[in-house]
């Protein structure tokens, strides 16, 4: 068991390692297409100057992400979206997942300030209530639609996706061919009649060769003991001395 898991948690990391390395690789690839499509500056909708208003259209349903040059200081919204019939569009403010976005100059950081999700098809008209601010109003689900139409992209999520489990899988496995290993008794390279055997104490012991015990009335077959040779030898000096009286 501890020898297939062993196979088992070398077969995992060296995947997880191809995958994650494939991932690099492809991140690698949409880096540049990343970053020219997120800088607001050079894909958006409508870029609307402090105080001023400007119309746009929306050909189908999607999410609309306004946003403004930081500073570090955080950011007020000072904006409005009326649809076509006149109603204004309240959005809802940048969450977590809202980062910041950095230009293609890589200095320049845009800010979300307003998100407007769900958006349908249709004439809107976006007001910048600000008296110093630029304002951007970027199209994120065709943003989000040209970035996954990358074959790159796919290949990005596949080694992240799969990699990251697999790679935990090989760690599970070899902590667990380790314990194994702590657990098993101490083993020894023996050379018998030519070969190499691993084994372990026991196996050592049952190897080491027999020494057979004799006792004063036991022998080797064919060979006196010594007690058997003092007889022979006093019964026979005993009958010498005897004849010869």
């Amino acid at each position: 068991m501890s020898e297939k898991r062993r196979r088992w948690a070398k077969w995992a990391t060296g995947s997880s390692f191809l995958l994650l390395l494939l991932a690099v690789v492809s991140l690698f690839q949409l880096y540049p297409s990343l970053i020219e499509k997120y800088d607001p500056e050079s894909n958006y909708v409508v870029k609307v100057g402090p105080g001023q208003q400007s119309d746009f259209t929306i050909s189908e349903e999607t999410i609309l992400t306004a946003l403004r040059v930081s500073e570090g200081d955080g950011l007020a919204a000072e904006l409005r979206l009326f649809d076509e019939d006149g109603l204004e569009i309240t959005g809802r403010g940048p969450g977590f997942l809202d980062y910041d976005r950095l230009g293609t100059d890589k200095q320049t950081i845009y800010s979300p300030v307003k998100i407007f999700q769900d958006i349908a098809s249709g004439n809107y008209t976006l007001h910048n209530d600000a008296q110093a601010l630029q304002l951007w109003l970027v199209d994120d689900g065709e943003l989000q639609n040209d970035i996954d139409g990358n074959p790159w992209s796919y290949i990005f999520y596949m080694g992240c996706c799969l990699g990251a489990p697999i790679g935990l899988v090989g760690l599970i496995l070899a902590v667990m061919v380790w314990i194994d290993k702590r657990k098993a008794p101490d083993q020894f390279v023996v050379i018998q009649d030519g070969s190499v055997i691993l084994t372990d104490m026991e196996g050592v012991q049952s190897m080491q060769p027999q020494v057979e015990k004799f006792t004063d009335r036991e022998g080797r077959e064919g060979i006196p003991s010594p007690l058997e040779k003092q007889v022979d030898s006093n019964t026979e000096e005993g009958w010498k001395n005897w004849d010869e009286g």
